[in-house]
């Protein structure tokens, strides 16, 4: 019995919507242009298309390689409907996955020295998920990214992502500096630090659901 499409399924269906791809083509689009916000391992990509040849929403064909044959995968009219089906669906509420941030959470029951370590560890990764989003805001600047004629919604996903980061290089720099000030990670209390940025972001969003609440009642 074959399993019910997931939304890893329909994003597979989007990319053969935009052009047929090998396997390996697709897998390694996936990774430049979904992974930042979808993640999924390659062992889960290559099941996930063979389920969708299963389906009928995907069509495989062997064709010939400079070294061996290869397998294209062409999405069928049935996958289109589907994929146009889903399009229509509500959206599933959004996930954050940190495991730096998880780290915080639960630091009271280790040292200020792991807990310096674990930002300082995200600190990192994220300047490099920076240079690799320079990179590609440059190649979007220039050409247009590798689709043109999609860059009206590939600037949509990018500037999201760019603005996260951003984000998230400066909630470390700020955990850094914070965690400077404590001598223990338990019963450290309400800093004014922490006061501050509270206060900050209460009144933000605050603004935020009144302007929501704007939207909703015009």
């Amino acid at each position: 019995m074959v399993s019910q499409p997931t939304a890893t399924s329909f994003a597979l269906l989007g990319l053969l919507g935009i052009q047929p791809w090998t396997a390996y083509e697709l897998v390694a689009q996936a990774k430049r242009s979904l992974h930042h916000f979808w993640p999924r391992s390659e062992a889960h990509l290559y099941a996930e298309l063979k389920r969708l040849v299963e389906r009928g929403h995907a069509h495989a064909e062997l064709i010939e390689g400079r070294r061996r044959q290869r397998t294209r995968y062409t999405i069928t009219p049935a996958g289109r409907v589907a994929l146009e089906d889903w399009l229509g669906t509500e959206p599933a509420p959004p996930v954050l996955e940190i495991e730096g941030l998880l780290r915080v959470l639960l630091a009271d029951q280790g040292s200020v020295k792991e807990l310096r370590a674990a930002v300082e560890t995200t600190a990192r990764q994220a300047h490099e998920l920076l240079v690799d989003g320079t990179t590609l805001l440059e190649d979007l600047l220039a050409r247009g990214g590798q689709f043109p004629q999609r860059l009206h919604l590939t600037e949509r996903s990018a500037s999201l992502y760019g603005e996260f980061i951003l984000l998230l290089n400066r909630w470390c720099e700020e955990t850094l500096a914070e965690v400077d000030t404590w001598r223990e990670t338990s019963d450290v209390g309400m800093t004014p630090g922490a006061r501050q940025r509270l206060e900050r972001l209460l009144a933000r969003a605050r603004e935020g659901a009144r302007s929501e609440h704007a939207v909703a009642v015009s």
